[in-house]
């Protein structure tokens, strides 16, 4: 059983969710979102991924258990967009950025409203050892996707980490 934390509103944390055990079906997979509220009650929660997609200053005043929070986790996953450069989080082992910056290790080479092409451009292993390489994908949107951008680099992100195959259309 893993657990996945996830820093993001509501709406964000559902659509990521719900995309990801309708696609990986075999694996135990456990969504916590990290808030103000639950903050308090995770801290001795041992995750895989921590997810940040907001900004960290919502959670400020918590900064300690945060740090002891993110010492833990296998993976760390953080939007370089919505918050700034911390050179103790890079530092940590498995930390992946993404954002539609050139800088961050999973990025947006093209969009249209018909497909989004992904940059994965740090090489690191996934949670069975194996090299994930960089790559170039093209996924697909479907015809009534409601996913924005930075969650479909999320979902790109998880399926890498758990050596799934990546989804044609999202």
């Amino acid at each position: 059983m893993s657990f996945i934390g996830i820093v993001a509103n509501k709406k964000c944390f559902g659509n990521i969710k719900k995309k990801v055990t309708e696609e990986i079906k075999d694996e135990t997979i456990n969504f916590i979102q990290i808030n103000l509220r639950s903050i308090e009650n995770i801290k001795n929660i041992k995750f895989e991924i921590i997810i940040v997609e907001d900004n960290l200053d919502k959670l400020k005043n918590n900064q300690e258990i945060l740090k002891k929070i993110f010492e833990t986790t296998q993976y760390l996953i953080i939007n370089t967009d919505r918050n700034e450069k911390d050179e103790e989080i890079e530092k940590m082992p498995n930390t992946i950025t993404y954002g539609l910056n050139q800088k961050a290790d999973i990025t947006v080479s093209s969009i249209s409203d018909m497909d989004i092409l992904v940059y994965w451009q740090k090489n690191i292993q996934d949670r069975e050892e194996n090299r994930i390489e960089i790559e170039e994908r093209r996924i697909k949107r479907e015809a009534k996707n409601t996913l924005k951008t930075y969650e479909i680099l999320i979902i790109y992100a998880i399926f890498k980490i758990y050596n799934k195959s990546i989804i044609e259309e999202i």
